[in-house]
């Protein structure tokens, strides 16, 4: 009963309450932009740009955002990302955002595209890809990633299709970049579909 009344405690440090949009004011301070390239190991993966490391508060934010539907920390999350789609843009005027997909089994389990939600507010968005089922990634090699993911990831034909007639180029988005795998995969799929995949962006990487 408690729980109606009382604050929900951050979704960083978990300690104090929340002030705002799920973080305590600590927190979300300690929430800014670190802007760079990341180094993806997997040959074949478009340029990427993320919005900070996959550490401390980020990193906390986001699994609580992804893993246990914390909605309420899109807002943060977007604005960290937006940084990191500025620097994109720039050299991909015209860009559509496609958003790599979950499994049919974890959007189920989370209830909702949690990298999609995250385009939502960013402008032209196109939801050009489906993820098959695949196994987790975590413990596999990065040539294991690489694939799993080509065995996961397909276009969806209309909607790719239209994208390719239009002539707008392709930023990926995803969440965590690591070793570069998925995002690799994502792009071979839509360039034989006919759509340049000049970059990609992501709210975190794995250093």
């Amino acid at each position: 009963m408690n729980e109606l009344f009382l604050p929900a405690a951050c979704a960083a440090c978990r300690e104090a309450p929340a002030a705002g949009r799920g973080l305590c004011e600590a927190c979300a301070a300690a929430l800014t932009a670190d802007v760079r390239l990341a180094t993806p190991r997997v040959s074949g993966t478009p340029p990427v740009v993320a919005a900070g490391a996959y550490d401390g508060p980020l990193a906390e934010a986001l699994n609580e955002y992804k893993e246990r539907r914390r909605r309420e920390l899109a807002p943060a999350l977007a604005a960290l990302l937006r940084r990191a789609v500025a620097v994109v843009a720039e050299e991909a005027p015209g860009a559509v955002l496609v958003p790599v997909p979950p499994t049919r089994a974890a959007r189920r389990e989370r209830g909702f595209d949690h990298v999609a939600s995250l385009c939502a507010p960013m402008g032209a968005t196109s939801r050009c890809l489906r993820a098959g089922p695949r196994p987790d990634s975590v413990g596999l090699t990065p040539a294991q990633r690489l694939r799993a993911a080509r065995a996961g990831l397909a276009v969806v034909p209309r909607r790719a299709a239209a994208l390719a007639d239009s002539g707008r180029p392709a930023i990926l988005v995803d969440d965590i970049v690591t070793t570069g795998a998925t995002l690799s995969a994502a792009a071979a799929v839509l360039r034989r579909a006919g759509v340049a995949v000049p970059a990609a962006v992501a709210v975190a990487r794995v250093e």
